[in-house]
Order: C-alpha cells, then sequence, then structure tokens
C-alpha cells in the first residue's frame, strides 16, 4: 500500500491500494475521527499520511476529543507488599460504567444494601504499576498528572518532579517541573493560551504560590492566596486528604478557605461561623485571584468540613447538614453567585450508612462523604468515604445504594482518587515527551495526539467478550 505523493497543496491523507480506490481526504479524517483509540494506533502504519494525521494534527486530535463519548473513569492507585520493606504501588483505570452495570463484579447482599466487591482488572495496558510518581496530582482532556519524589541528601527534604500519562495508550512522558516536597500541587489548563500548569502552594513558605508553564518549562512566583485554603493552615481539627488539592473547571483552580482567621497556625473549629467561608479561584489565563461565596443555602457549621469539586464539568459545593445529610450544591454558571442550586439533599437513612463517631474510619472519627462523579441521566452519584477502601454509589430514582470495596488494597481517598476522561487531544511541549506504548513522540505545544479514548476501547472489548 503506497501513499500518493504530495505536491504543493496540502498534505494528502489518501492512500492508492490495488484496486485503485482513493477516498477523499475529508471522507478519511470523517472515518478517522470516530474510530477507537486503539484501531486509530493500528492505522498509523497504513502509510505516512495517515501517521501524520494521526500523530501530529492539532484539528485531528481536537476533533477526536469532540467526538469521543464521555464515559468517565476513576484513577484508582493501590498497592501490595510483595516483600518486607518494599511497596508495589500501581494506578488503575476503573470505568465507571463497568462499576455500574458489569455483572462480572461480584455482589453480596448484606442487609439493606449491596456490597461489590472490586477485583481491579489485571491487565497492564491499563495499569501504571512499579513507577517513580505514583501520587495522583489531576487530570484533563484524558492526561493525567503525576508527581514523584526523591531524598536529597544535600538537603532536608525531597526533590520532587512530574509524569504526563495517557492512560489508554500507555505512553508516559519524561521527567519535567523539578521542585520540593515543601510544596503540594495541583493541575490544570490555560484555556486563553492552550497549555497546561502545574500550581505549588505551601504554607510553610510564607503561603507562596508558583505556576509551572508546560509551553515554556519554567517555574514562576505570582502573588499569595489572599485567603489560605484548608489543609495549608494548622488546625486542630483534621482536614481530609481532598481538603487541599483544588479542582478545576472553566480555566480556574478552586479551593475552599476560612477568612479572617485571628491566628491561621492555629484555629478551633467550633470558632469558625459560616460567613467565613469562601471560595478562592485562581485564574490560569491571568495567574490572579478571585473570591467566590458558597450557596446562599450554607447557613449551618458542619462536624466536617465542606468540600470543594467537580461534577459535570460544574463547581460543586457540598457538606453534611444537621448529622443527618449530605447536601450537594452545583453553580450552574461559573463565578455567578445567584447560579448556585442544591441539586440533591440525600438523608444517611437512605444512604444506609452510620454517619457516628468512630475509631474505625479513617482520617479521623466523623464520617465524611467526597463527591466523584455524578451523572443525571444515569441518576447516580459516587462518593468516597473514609471507611476504609469503601466508596458509594447512591441512585437517587430508585434510592438504592452499593457500597463498593477493592480487594486490591485500593484505597478511595489515599494520595487523591481522581476522575477523567479520555479523549484525542492534551498537551505536550516540545520539551517534554511522551515515551511507551509505540514510542510516540509527541512536540505539538498542547496537543498530545492520540490520546486514546480508553472509555470506548473498553466498550469495545466488553462487547466483544459479553
Amino acid at each position: 500500500m503506497n501513499c500518493l505523493p504530495s505536491t504543493k497543496s496540502p498534505p494528502s491523507y489518501c492512500c492508492a491500494t490495488t484496486s485503485l480506490i482513493v477516498l477523499l481526504d475529508e471522507l478519511i479524517v470523517e472515518i478517522l475521527s470516530r474510530l477507537p483509540v486503539k484501531t486509530l494506533m493500528q492505522f498509523k502504519c497504513v502509510c505516512k499520511s495517515w501517521k501524520t494525521l494521526i500523530s501530529h494534527d492539532p484539528s485531528f486530535a481536537k476533533l477526536h476529543l469532540r467526538r469521543s463519548p464521555r464515559n468517565t473513569h476513576l484513577l484508582l492507585r493501590s498497592f501490595r507488599v510483595p516483600d518486607w520493606g518494599n511497596f508495589d504501588y500501581s494506578l488503575i483505570s476503573i470505568p465507571v460504567s463497568r462499576l455500574l452495570e458489569s455483572p462480572s463484579f461480584m455482589t453480596h447482599h448484606r442487609l439493606y444494601y449491596h456490597v461489590k466487591d472490586i477485583t481491579i482488572l489485571n491487565d497492564p495496558y491499563y495499569r501504571l504499576s512499579n513507577i517513580d510518581c505514583c501520587n495522583i496530582v489531576g487530570s484533563y482532556n484524558g492526561l493525567i498528572c503525576l508527581s514523584g519524589a526523591s531524598r536529597n541528601a544535600a538537603a532536608n527534604y525531597k526533590d520532587t518532579w512530574f509524569r504526563l500519562w495517557n492512560p489508554a495508550t500507555n505512553t508516559l512522558s519524561e521527567k519535567f517541573g523539578y521542585s520540593t516536597n515543601l510544596f503540594r500541587y495541583t493541575f490544570g489548563y490555560d484555556i486563553s493560551n492552550d497549555g497546561y500548569k502545574v500550581v505549588a502552594f505551601s504554607s510553610e513558605q510564607d503561603e507562596k504560590v508558583k505556576v509551572f508553564c508546560l509551553t515554556d518549562n519554567v517555574w514562576r512566583d505570582i502573588p499569595p492566596f489572599p485567603v489560605v485554603p484548608f489543609g495549608l493552615c494548622r488546625s486542630r481539627f483534621y482536614c481530609h486528604p481532598f481538603a487541599s488539592h483544588g479542582a478545576y473547571v472553566s480555566g480556574t483552580v478552586n479551593w475552599l478557605a476560612i477568612r479572617n482567621i485571628k491566628n491561621m497556625n492555629e484555629y478551633e473549629w467550633n470558632d469558625i461561623s459560616v460567613n467565613q467561608f469562601v471560595i478562592v479561584s485562581l485564574v490560569l489565563a491571568t495567574e490572579t485571584f478571585r473570591q467566590l461565596l458558597p450557596p446562599n443555602g450554607f447557613v449551618e457549621i458542619p462536624p466536617v468540613e465542606p468540600s470543594v469539586t467537580v461534577l459535570m464539568d460544574r463547581l460543586c459545593f457540598s457538606h453534611r447538614f444537621k448529622g443527618t445529610h449530605f447536601v450537594l450544591w452545583m453553580m450552574l454558571e461559573f463565578g455567578v453567585q445567584d447560579s448556585w442550586i442544591q441539586f440533591l439533599k440525600i438523608s444517611f437513612q437512605d444512604l444506609q450508612i452510620d454517619y457516628g463517631i468512630s475509631d474505625l474510619l479513617e482520617y479521623g472519627s466523623q464520617l465524611f462523604l467526597f463527591p466523584l462523579y455524578l451523572s443525571e441521566s444515569d441518576n447516580t452519584l459516587i462518593m468516597a468515604s473514609n471507611q476504609p477502601s469503601h466508596a458509594i454509589i447512591y441512585n437517587w430514582r430508585d434510592k438504592r445504594v452499593d457500597q463498593i470495596k477493592s480487594l486490591d488494597n485500593g484505597s478511595f481517598l489515599n494520595h487523591r482518587i481522581t476522575t477523567f476522561t479520555s479523549s484525542t487531544a492534551g498537551v505536550i511541549n516540545g520539551r517534554c515527551k511522551m515515551y511507551g506504548g509505540e514510542r510516540l513522540i509527541l512536540k505539538y505545544p498542547a496537543i498530545v495526539v492520540g490520546v486514546p479514548v480508553i472509555n470506548t476501547l473498553i466498550a469495545k472489548e466488553n462487547d466483544t467478550t459479553s
């Protein structure tokens, strides 16, 4: 099979066969943009023009992204101890559809609810194992930002670096953005510059905030937080592990914070009032901060701190209410205070969980819930809890509760689980190359061509095996 010779006109993606069948470029793009990524990767071998289209054409990558089904995945960190003193950390992608629908999971009836004991897929294609970066920083457009660290013998801290992982093509970038473990990190996308950024922040460094831009490969200092987020200020009240990560939406990273604290190094939870809560929002395009208010219906201090997250591409605010309910608010139009709506109010009785104080809970003795996934079409909410290795699936139409438990030592809270939807677009700077899988090297700023549609891929495989 030979490619047609190129001329001065734009490159042709048509290929000639022995039967002299020639397809129009537009038709080829139309067909290829609708294919599962695994098939798409195989078609790179057809001819050079197809390889160029699939691997290096930003417009094709964005078209494939728009047409990719948005089947969300949970990315779970698990670990095992193969021998004394050694830990084998792995990152596993779990499709939400598999959690909700697959009959292959064992279901046990216990009391009034179901428990799904999940055996993690042992397919190395969807697992990243024995790696030097096992902490999840964030995700966008199907790319996962990971961090790793090693001890600096000359200093009393660890050197930290980052990698980008494409779960579907099983490609991993080289290390970039070296820093120190004195900071915490989050990951986001600058819409105006079509580029990705890592944000570093720490109360140990005079509340310093830095931004690393992948397009110029440089850390820059920006103004400090106007209000210090949860998890960065010391208190006698334990903050859950999601408290300070930040939630990315609409070109901003958002944290929950408390303003007007006299002593930021130590404060009492009982001394805080509702009107002190604020959402600090970092605009990645301008690298400046703004402040948003929680919903007006938030009128009572809960026993554990509220959470800020992103569900259905909208900023959400959740909290316990009067010790009897879990409440989820959604901001329909980002930045507009009046657009907050109460999306769900669920009684703990419906969730069929014990919300009392217990020493068996992770991260403190009070139960807390953190939303991971929300779907109106499925009437489904998935939440992490501080019950060891547990998460909760709640269907508000049927008031059905499933508890899912990992049998592979996977924690739904440990070092931040993240949700992502795979696609054909992502970022990558010429200095940050992706290796692995087919040894694909990505050179175009703000485009990771070939970031797969892992959801489509798994769905196709399920169809063939069912």
